[in-house]
């Protein structure tokens, strides 16, 4: 808690108008990283070492929830980032299948989601329950400076935007945030490793 109050007053010094911050769950998948030329899905890679990913566009292109082409008022190129994963229920029901012809079980959902996201074969990627939440627009030219509103745009060319995030104007609203997630995070359809905190602007 000290260490946000810290961040707060950090950011309060730095910036002389009001602000809000973004608060998001944090997925626990693989990161993904989409580009989109002229509203059609061009690239798609994993952050790899952190310095070269792997391009995974054939695999990508099975994951129901990832467009292929986008519809509305795009920019004409731009990256959205987010986390591929596999829902919590989907993962139980592939073991069970697993069980069921003798083979070994996955270990938990997210080495399963980042192990099938580098298979050779595309064919059987689209048979594993894959998702994938985006949560960040990279661009020259977004259709806001703030975070929270290009998100709920992206909503509109076709990507599937966490409903979970909320803005908040102070410091207390986050805490609150932290607070009900802590303890509602169990409830979920999916896995979490954390929240994430950012400056709307």
């Amino acid at each position: 808690k000290q260490d946000l109050i810290d961040f707060d007053n950090r950011i309060k010094k730095n910036v002389n108008s009001s602000f809000k911050y973004v608060c998001e769950l944090k997925f626990d998948g693989i990161s993904i990283s989409l580009t989109y030329k002229n509203g059609e899905l061009t690239q798609a890679l994993t952050r790899g070492d952190g310095v070269q990913g792997d391009n995974v566009i054939d695999n990508v292109k099975t994951i129901k929830s990832i467009p292929l082409k986008l519809k509305g008022d795009f920019p004409s190129f731009f990256e959205i980032r987010g986390e591929i994963f596999i829902p919590i229920k989907e993962f139980e029901k592939m073991n069970d299948r697993r069980i069921n012809i003798g083979l070994e079980v996955f270990s938990n959902p997210r080495n399963t989601a980042s192990g099938t996201i580098k298979l050779l074969d595309s064919n059987e990627v689209s048979n594993r329950p894959l998702d994938c939440f985006l949560y960040y627009l990279i661009g020259e030219d977004l259709p806001s400076a703030s975070h929270y509103k290009n998100l709920q745009k992206a909503k509109s060319w076709g990507f599937k935007i966490p409903s979970e995030i909320e803005t908040h104007k102070n410091i207390d609203g986050v805490l609150n945030f932290i607070k009900f997630w802590d303890e509602e995070r169990f409830n979920l359809p999916f896995e979490i490793d954390g929240i994430v905190i950012k400056v709307d602007n």
